[in-house]
């Protein structure tokens, strides 16, 4: 039996109740926060996908906070650990300052998201160099806080070189615009301006609680998915970081760039060679058109010179005609040559010559064709020209980066960094993009970049062909940051522009001719010239004509038993003279300078000779031409190393041109036609450029017409070579950084050839 009467315990006050549940539940909350936490943190391997350190600053917008640590990790990516020395950049503690420290400067890319800090391409630079480098890359920064960045420490140490990475997943489309209008810090995490809150409500734990807590950050993940994140009553649960690192620029963004900046060069190249194709038609209608008029002249010579034959079709030197007469010998080409010249010139002086009238007419259309067909072959043999390349978008920013280096004493260096998928299109299939745009395209965004830095004479690297040969492997999966393979590839890159010799751009010579230069006449415009006057011409059986500024001796086979030996320019040689010795002939042509002497020996099997061109001023400051043939003490020719080559362009010669040689008979009644032989007189050229010319050409009319210097038909030169003196030989460019390792150094055009 119960003992009703025992006194009851005394209930505790109400207070103590409710303290009592309240302490309970708080710990039980704690436990299951601290659980919870345990749990998030646990599966995340304590590691969060974003930077979570960051301070607010009012310059570059955000700044790293200094001793900070964290552990990072991307989806499946290696998990790593971040550390933030006391300088507020990433690493270890940063070494008193050296002479020749390096500091490289960038973004999340040199900060090195997804490696250790000992991965980094600036860790692996200091390994390889055996300098000291600092890694001044900071997540979120653009070109404006990289040049801020610079201009701190080369203020505060005496750094040697300045690399400025530029990364072109977005700093392309922030050059001009401040990471402080970009990014603002919220909790430690830096998010978009746009998608910052207006105000946050401090409370003591904050910091921790939103930046440190996975479960906390596991909570905004979730409600962010369930896209309240921009409802106002759940803003501060709201995810502060998108997927990805923030950026304004896209890839389709960056192909477009390269389009457009390179879309009025690409017109401007279609409409110079559109010009151009209608400058070669108008050139063939031109020739036709001038052969006419010389035809007629011609005509007029015959009427009154010989008064039969047909020296025309020799005179003109075109490809003949089953019809030719075969009696012209070498003795009546240069009589006709000769007489045209004499006669056309009677009949412009010969006011009463019932001709003269259309002579004149006929002789000034001829000048105004050759003028016209002079300057048509200037433009066709100059080309498309080489347009400027489009400036880059940073070239105004290199140009401040520089300036503010060399004040400090410093070099500055520049490595474009290129996308991923701009690397190696098989990238795409991480990001499950089935149809990926061509990026081939966007390449040439960081040749402009490259082109501006050699330009104003920086060291440069474009890390492409580096990340190439890491992959596949260079970059993370999902993301766009190098892994630790990638880094090192680009150490090794680096460490070799560093160590290289600073490279100079070399310009070379403009194409084309300067003003007072022309190229060599073609066979119409020689055909149509006679000869000038030369003491000693006629006995040595040579004609000498001059067109413009060019010479041109041949000394043709007057009997059977004529011998050819060589000749050679002992005096007044130019890049563009061209000397041959055939069985038929001896020929020299050869640009002539006002005041400037030439003398050229001929042997013969008759004789040695120099003729001896002087080309003076005159009173009227015209040129004087005088020219005459000396015979000199006889001596051994030299011997000649083209025969190979001769021959070829012989054979060439006689089957575009038919020449004969017919031995002249007593009468025409001991006139035999197997008197005759094909002959290669009149083959004019340069020997040295056959091999070049057939390598180019397989015609025989396109090779002949390369070794005479034709600019439309001159052969394409290695790389780093030019044509230059009005000649189709290939020249080395040079200048005193880059000289000739063999010949001369020789101004031209601009420029300079070795000689």
């Amino acid at each position: 039996m119960v003992d009703t009467d025992q006194p009851r315990r005394p209930r505790r006050p109400l207070w103590r109740r409710v303290l009592s549940i309240t302490a309970q539940v708080v710990i039980g909350l704690g436990l299951g926060a601290a659980i919870a936490e345990y749990a998030f943190s646990s599966r995340a391997a304590g590691a969060f996908p974003h930077v979570n350190f960051y301070v607010p600053d009012p310059e570059l917008g955000v700044r790293l906070e200094p001793g900070a640590t964290m552990r990072f990790q991307l989806r499946e990516n290696p998990l790593s650990t971040i550390h933030v020395n006391a300088e507020g950049y990433r690493g270890g503690d940063w070494p008193a300052p050296r002479e020749d420290d390096v500091i490289v400067v960038g973004d999340s890319q040199v900060f090195g998201l997804g490696v250790e800090d000992d991965a980094t391409f600036s860790a692996g630079l200091a390994t390889r160099s055996g300098r000291t480098v600092l890694n001044g890359g900071v997540p979120t920064y653009g070109p404006q806080e990289y040049l801020a960045v610079a201009r701190e420490q080369l203020a505060r140490r005496r750094v040697k070189t300045v690399v400025v990475a530029l990364n072109f997943v977005n700093d392309p489309f922030e050059v001009d615009r401040p990471n402080r209008e970009r990014h603002a810090v919220w909790d430690g995490w830096a998010v978009r301006i746009e998608t910052a809150p207006a105000h946050v409500s401090a409370f003591p734990g904050r910091k921790w609680l939103f930046s440190r807590s996975h479960a906390m950050y596991a909570l905004r993940r979730w409600l962010h998915a369930r896209g309240t994140a921009d409802a106002p009553e759940s803003a501060e649960l709201g995810d502060p970081v998108d997927l990805g690192t923030p950026s304004e620029g896209n890839l389709h963004d960056l192909v477009l760039a390269s389009q457009q900046a390179h879309a009025e060069v690409i017109v401007a190249q279609d409409d110079a060679r559109k010009s151009l194709k209608d400058s070669e038609q108008r050139l063939v209608a031109l020739g036709a058109e001038f052969r006419q008029t010389d035809q007629r002249l011609t005509n007029m010579v015959e009427r009154h010179v010989l008064g039969h034959g047909t020296p025309g079709d020799i005179v003109v030197e075109e490809s003949s005609e089953s019809g030719r007469e075969v009696r012209l010998t070498a003795g009546m080409i240069r009589k006709i040559a000769s007489a045209r010249g004499q006669y056309v010139q009677a009949l412009l002086r010969d006011r009463e010559a019932a001709e003269n009238e259309a002579a004149r007419t006929l002789v000034a259309k001829q000048d105004s064709l050759s003028g016209e067909r002079q300057l048509l072959r200037a433009r066709i043999a100059a080309g498309v020209p080489a347009l400027p390349r489009p400036p880059s978008v940073f070239r105004a920013y290199l140009q401040q980066f520089k300036a503010l280096c060399d004040e400090h004493g410093a070099e500055l260096v520049v490595v474009a960094l290129p996308i991923d998928v701009q690397v190696d299109p098989s990238e795409w299939r991480k990001y499950g993009v089935t149809d990926a745009p061509n990026m081939d395209e966007s390449l040439v965004l960081l040749d402009d970049l490259i082109a501006d830095a050699t330009a104003l004479g920086l060291r440069s690297l474009d890390a492409t062909a580096a990340l190439r040969g890491a992959e596949p492997g260079a970059f993370l999966d999902h993301d766009i940051h190098m892994t630790a393979k990638g880094h090192a590839a680009v150490a090794e890159a680096l460490a070799a522009t560093l160590s290289a010799p600073l490279a100079v751009p070399l310009s070379p010579p403009r194409p084309g001719l300067p003003e007072g230069r022309s190229f060599v006449p073609d066979a119409d415009e020689w055909g149509a010239r006679g000869e000038v006057k030369v003491t000693g011409s006629t006995a040595a059986g040579c004609s000498t004509q001059i067109q413009r500024e060019w010479l041109r001796v041949q000394c043709r086979r007057q009997k059977p038993r004529d011998r050819f030996d060589a000749v050679v320019v002992r005096e007044g040689d130019d890049p563009a003279t061209m000397v041959m010795r055939t069985a038929d002939g001896l020929s020299l042509v050869t640009p002539l300078t006002i005041g400037a002497p030439i003398t050229a020996r001929f042997y013969k099997k008759s004789g040695v000779q120099d003729l001896e061109i002087r080309w003076p001023a005159g009173p009227d400051g015209k040129p004087k031409f005088t020219g005459a043939f000396v015979d000199v003490p006889a001596e051994p020719p030299p011997a000649d190393p083209h025969a190979d080559a001769i021959a070829a362009l012989c054979t060439c010669h006689q089957q575009t041109t038919e020449e004969l040689y017919c031995s002249e008979p007593a009468s025409s009644d001991e006139y035999l036609p197997d008197a005759c032989k094909p002959s290669c007189s009149q083959l004019w050229g340069d020997p040295d450029l056959l091999a070049a010319c057939s390598a180019s050409h397989t015609t025989c009319a396109d090779k002949l017409a390369c070794a005479q210097n034709d600019p439309l038909a001159a052969p394409t030169c290695p790389e780093g070579q030019v044509h230059a003196f009005a000649s189709n030989a290939c020249f080395a460019a040079c200048d005193p950084a880059h000289p000739c390792a063999h010949g001369t150094c020789t101004p031209w055009h601009g420029g300079a050839v070795c000689v």
